[in-house]
């Protein structure tokens, strides 16, 4: 198949299958612009594949392109659920930022109080992604332990530390 071809046979799939693969997108991610990002993300690795059908109307034709869609969608919601858990340190930075900004010694103090309570592995990991903003392979990096565990140790630590805020009143 020539890169003629090639255009041509894609720009067939586009318009019988664009449609339908945004609803596959979209039924796995809830969500309009991550289902279009998805599709987006189907047609380059439809373009990138060494796959040649005769017809784009056929079924092997059609269960390949199904095949992608969903890969493509269940990737992208992957993605978004790990990035959700990782990086909403929202929550975390304000608390860090509101006592570190003001001259208040008292809210200081409280805070590492706070700190001081958690296990030092959690500690660690709160230093490195929120004190000394670095990224998550930075930490990983420097902590010698992986990324994943990073990561969960970075969520386990903003349980702990939500459990400590709200047992004090603050």
């Amino acid at each position: 198949m020539g890169r003629k071809d090639s255009v041509q046979f894609i720009e067939k799939c586009y318009s019988l299958y664009e449609h339908k693969m945004y609803r596959v997108a979209f039924s796995i991610l809830n969500d309009q612009y991550a289902a279009e990002d998805a599709v987006q993300d189907a047609f380059l690795k439809l373009m990138k594949s060494n796959k040649v059908f005769d017809d784009a109307e056929s079924d092997d034709c059609q269960r390949y392109v199904f095949t992608v869609i969903k890969s493509a969608a269940i990737s992208t919601y992957r993605k978004r659920r790990r990035d959700s858990n990782l990086i909403p340190l929202s929550d975390l930075e304000g608390i860090l930022e509101s006592n570190t900004n003001e001259q208040d010694g008292k809210e200081a103090s409280y805070l590492k109080d706070i700190l001081d309570k958690l296990p030092s592995k959690y500690k660690d990991v709160i230093q490195c992604l929120v004190i000394d903003d670095l990224s998550v392979r930075e930490t990983s990096s420097r902590l010698n332990i992986s990324e994943s565990c990073v990561r969960k140790r970075f969520e386990r630590a903003k349980k702990k530390l939500k459990g400590h805020v709200q047992l004090s009143d603050i």
